[in-house]
């Protein structure tokens, strides 16, 4: 149905014109910080109006949760986020309703549904609920960084464009599209590094299986390979064996892709897809008009991509991502509480403060009623805004599970982020570390 995944569970539902797609996400560990500006590079990229040869259509996609997050940390509970659709232009495809439009599901979607679906805009089988597979994505990703894979590196996943309209430029792919007036296709890779070894079962569920399970549910998408893929059929096994070469399990080539027998071997999981071309083109074409029953000439109307595949990457991301975090959960390689630690710029006699008196204080908890901290990223700026050309600082680091105080993530509007904010003092027993800058 509309449901993926055995721990952790992603739905998608709403309609392209309807009053928006979401996403209800099940099995999330608590204690995640997802504050809105970690989902909008993703929300971005899969963004129409954004690029060159992508539909004109343009929604801000701004996750709106309604539950399962409290004060910025996930809780544990299914997490709902909702997508408002404010840019939608219905009376396109009321006019053509007559035409099932070639390539799409208008067809197939008016006979099992009896002419009950949502037609604008392909509705329910519409690309503008893939928004909410992405923001599930973001999640994964995320939780994929607190994994305990047994390596050094937390696991990363990456896709980009090998082809377009059978060019390995994109831009070359793009222009042949204009020339003919018409829309293309393109293939896409996706390579996903440090993976421990032995995810996946050796039958149904292969890592193969569930990633091709996963990845045919992207809209457009025609085929997937891995590793070598179908090239292997034209290859000797002598060729085709990728060579072990130490007891990491590290192969000399990777033509398996990082998978055999259905299960991760620790080299990196690559696969490609191959993504058709958009079905809606404005050239003419032939099709039924199931008013008169006869074939007519057609053109499709509306807001569309002359390329599809431009705007597949997060998607895909999403996919893979969505798939290794059910895996590594069902592994008990996620913890259920997540225990993501915030960090503290103190002057030394803030902190010999705090070790005469057994805790730590500030006086921003007087002036403004809670500590400052910050997550990792934004350190930096911090130290710019903040402390620039000072001596005597200390970085402290502190874990959010040992606080007997609330802890919120709320919005600076003057840096458009949201930061750790500790209500109460800082016992020592949670600073777990503490640096010299």
């Amino acid at each position: 149905m509309n449901t993926f995944g055995r721990q952790f569970k992603v739905s998608i539902f709403g309609e392209s014109h309807g009053e928006g797609p979401g996403v209800v996400i099940d099995g999330c560990p608590a204690g995640l910080p997802v504050p809105i500006e970690d989902f909008m590079p993703d929300m971005l990229r899969r963004q129409g109006g954004n690029q060159k040869g992508a539909t004109p259509r343009k929604e801000d996609d701004i996750p709106i949760f309604k539950s399962g997050v409290f004060n910025g940390l996930t809780t544990g509970a299914p997490i709902a986020i909702f997508f408002e659709n404010k840019n939608t232009r219905s009376g396109d495809y009321a006019k053509q309703r007559a035409f099932p439009r070639p390539g799409h599901a208008d067809f197939v979607a008016h006979t099992k549904y009896g002419g009950y679906e949502d037609y604008r805009g392909g509705g329910h089988f519409s690309a503008r609920l893939t928004v909410g597979i992405v923001a599930a994505g973001v999640i994964a990703k995320k939780l994929l960084k607190h994994a305990n894979t047994g390596l050094a590196d937390s696991i990363t996943v990456e896709s980009h464009l090998i082809e377009v309209a059978g060019l390995p430029n994109v831009e070359d792919g793009l222009q042949k599209a204009i020339e003919a007036k018409d829309s293309v296709g393109g293939i896409a890779q996706c390579t996903i590094k440090n993976i421990p070894v032995g995810l996946g079962e050796p039958f149904w569920d292969s890592i193969e299986s569930v990633m091709a399970h996963a990845c045919f549910a992207i809209p457009a998408v025609k085929g997937i390979e891995f590793g070598a893929g179908f090239a292997a059929a034209r290859m000797f096994g002598t060729e085709h064996n990728d060579v072990i070469e130490n007891m990491k399990g590290q192969t000399t080539t990777n033509h398996a892709g990082g998978i055999v027998g259905g299960i991760s071997n620790g080299n990196d999981l690559v696969f490609k897809l191959a993504i058709k071309p958009t079905s809606s083109t404005p050239k003419d074409q032939v099709t039924l008009n199931w008013e008169t029953e006869q074939m007519e000439t057609f053109s499709v109307k509306g807001r569309h991509d002359l390329c599809v595949a431009l705007r597949a990457n997060p998607i895909i991301e999403a996919m893979a991502a969505i798939v290794l975090t059910d895996f590594m959960l069902l592994e008990n390689r996620i913890d259920r509480v997540i225990n993501e630690p915030v960090y503290h710029v103190a002057t030394n006699e803030q902190w010999q403060q705090a070790q005469t008196q057994g805790y730590y204080s500030h006086p921003s908890l007087d002036a403004e009623g809670f500590i400052h901290t910050s997550r990792p990223h934004q350190l930096e700026g911090v130290l710019q805004r903040y402390y620039k050309g000072q001596t005597g600082l200390w970085l402290l680091t502190i874990q959010p599970d040992k606080l007997k105080v609330p802890f919120i993530y709320e919005l600076a509007s003057s840096v458009g982020e949201h930061f750790p904010h500790i209500f109460g003092h800082i016992p020592l027993e949670a600073i777990s570390e503490v640096k010299a800058l």
